[in-house]
């Protein structure tokens, strides 16, 4: 952001008139009206009690601290999970809370962060009382991010402000963010597929492991996709009534795991879903009994031919908290939550995240 932006904006942030600036520097409010327009900036001598006037520090006035690496954002962001891990969800926060104090027009940062911190929050086993006060925190950051510039930010914001509309039940605000989202369809219907052209000139250049890496990315975004449009379509047939093409569905959905060496945990997904619609408490624990230990193994992305390129580590009981309390919770699952198995099966599971 331009030194003119910041002295307009927390001039207004400080309820001050051009004119009382102008009074306090000893200086005329045309000369503060071309600062603010970038038309002139102050002299240096003025600089200091600018920024005092203004509460600010002079790498705020200047600028100087808007610019952080990718790797930097990245190595950050490792931080804030490393602290929440060790020392709990609100040390996250405040560590996070004192970077984008530090980096305030750093979206890239917010975005970084605030998609972590939610991520964070809902593996943390919080009561709702217990997690409003953050949640609070992150729909405002998704509010900030969705009126950014950056198309790729904003939409996303935009994204998971709908979900968790839905969440709350708030479905006319849910389409009112959506209404005001661009389609997708309609984005890619007035362009080329870059990535396809960026693998063309690759694969000619000699490039192949980039073209394969970028070939590989592109598939699992793709699979992943998919597979969430199958289980969304298991739901609405299920609300629908139809068990029979809800199930068939849920096997097509459950064998693109061993078909596109997908993680295990992603096969007991639907039939997981059918189970609970049918209220079949004895599927449901045979199906968690297999479920939960693929949760704790990771996914082998580098024996796969579709992924060796893009496989990464991963902590794969990181979302088991979170999986154990919506079970426990959740009243979707209350014909399962007195089941003697189904408790002994929690227990079990819950001295493992706390060993």
């Amino acid at each position: 952001m331009p030194m003119n932006t910041v002295i307009q904006e927390k001039r207004k942030e400080q309820g001050l008139t051009q004119e009382q600036v102008a009074e306090y520097l000893n200086v005329s409010i045309p000369a503060v009206s071309k600062w603010e327009k970038g038309l002139t900036s102050p002299d240096i001598t003025l600089l200091p009690p600018l920024a005092r006037l203004l509460k600010i520090d002079l790498n705020t006035l200047f600028c100087f601290q808007e610019d952080l690496s990718r790797q930097e954002i990245e190595q950050f962001s490792r931080e804030v999970a490393t602290v929440a891990q060790a020392k709990g969800i609100a040390a996250g926060f405040e560590t996070a809370e004192q970077k984008i104090r530090e980096y305030p027009h750093n979206e890239t940062l917010l975005h970084c962060l605030t998609f972590q911190l939610d991520g964070l929050l809902i593996t943390a086993g919080l009561s709702a009382d217990e997690m409003r006060p953050y949640d609070d925190k992150i729909v405002k950051w998704y509010g900030q991010l969705a009126q950014s510039n950056d198309c790729a930010i904003s939409n996303s914001a935009d994204y998971m402000l709908v979900s968790r509309s839905i969440r709350s039940g708030d479905y006319d605000k849910a389409q009112e963010i959506l209404d005001r989202m661009p389609d997708k369809e309609d984005i890619l219907s007035s362009m080329a597929d870059k990535r396809l052209l960026q693998v063309n000139v690759c694969l000619h250049r000699g490039k192949t492991e980039e073209a394969i890496k970028s070939l590989q990315n592109a598939l699992l975004t793709t699979l992943t996709k998919a597979q969430m449009l199958l289980y969304k379509m298991i739901d609405a047939e299920l609300a629908s009534g139809r068990i029979q093409t809800a199930k068939s569905i849920a096997d097509k959905a459950s064998r693109m795991t061993a078909l596109f060496d997908f993680w295990e945990y992603n096969s007991f997904i639907a039939p997981l879903q059918i189970a609970g619609a049918e209220k079949d408490a004895d599927e449901c624990i045979r199906l968690l009994q297999k479920m939960l230990p693929a949760l704790l193994t990771p996914w082998d992305m580098g024996s796969s031919p579709l992924f060796y390129r893009i496989a990464k580590t991963s902590d794969a009981g990181q979302m088991l908290p979170a999986i154990l309390s919506e079970m426990e919770k959740d009243p979707d699952y209350g014909f399962l939550q007195n089941h003697p198995a189904f408790q002994e099966l929690i227990s079990r599971y819950k001295a493992l995240v706390e060993t």
